[in-house]
């Protein structure tokens, strides 16, 4: 089949992620990203479809037996104690990055315009059009924008979900911050573990 000859290949990680059973996950009661006392929860969620890794014992029969199950998976979503600084919001982070393609989008589209007009003040000798410079100020600022709204946020660079196994029963995470890390499996003895590595398809 197919699915059995996927390349596969090892990832190795400067700094040990964690492997924990996803049913019993129990997250610390401190920000992990600056450690305060979390005094809030924050949404983080992905697909499952997208971030497949396999445990360096699975078996490559994995990739037969579970392709249906992953593509039919639902988003799966954790909710991770935080402090009020650093909470984010799944619908606001969302409706920010949309606006900004469309800004964006409409801005290009704009471009094409403006090109035209500074093409025909150059082609007949005269000076760009002053609203040519104020166009291209707001283009960037726009670009800008978009920049700023896909950027990671503090929460995103201290807190990834990296992927999941073939069976959806663990996940991995990395984890910036090594205190909190530590913390982490010390709240979840029986069901994590640290690995250096993993194997990807």
């Amino acid at each position: 089949m197919q699915l059995l000859s996927t390349i596969r290949h090892r990832v190795y990680f400067d700094e040990p992620i964690v492997r924990a059973k996803i049913s019993r996950i129990r997250f610390p009661k401190t920000c992990p990203v600056c450690g305060a006392p979390a005094t809030t929860c924050t949404r983080i969620s992905t697909h499952p479809r997208k971030k497949i890794w396999l445990h360096p014992a699975s078996d490559a029969k994995f990739l037969a037996t579970k392709e249906q199950q992953l593509a039919n998976a639902e988003t799966k979503s954790f909710l991770v104690d935080v402090c009020a600084d650093h909470t984010i919001s799944d619908n606001a982070e969302m409706r920010a990055r949309t606006l900004s393609i469309l800004v964006a989008s409409l801005m290009v589209c704009i471009s094409i315009f403006a090109l035209i007009y500074a093409g025909a003040d150059v082609w007949a000798g005269r000076p760009i059009s002053p609203w040519i410079y104020s166009y291209a100020a707001i283009f960037l600022g726009s670009l800008f924008l978009a920049y700023i709204s896909f950027r990671p946020s503090a929460f995103e660079t201290a807190f990834k979900i990296i992927g999941f196994d073939f069976e959806l029963q663990n996940v991995w995470i990395m984890l910036s911050n090594s205190s909190y890390r530590e913390l982490f499996v010390e709240e979840n003895p029986l069901s994590s573990e640290l690995v250096n590595w993993v194997v990807k398809v």
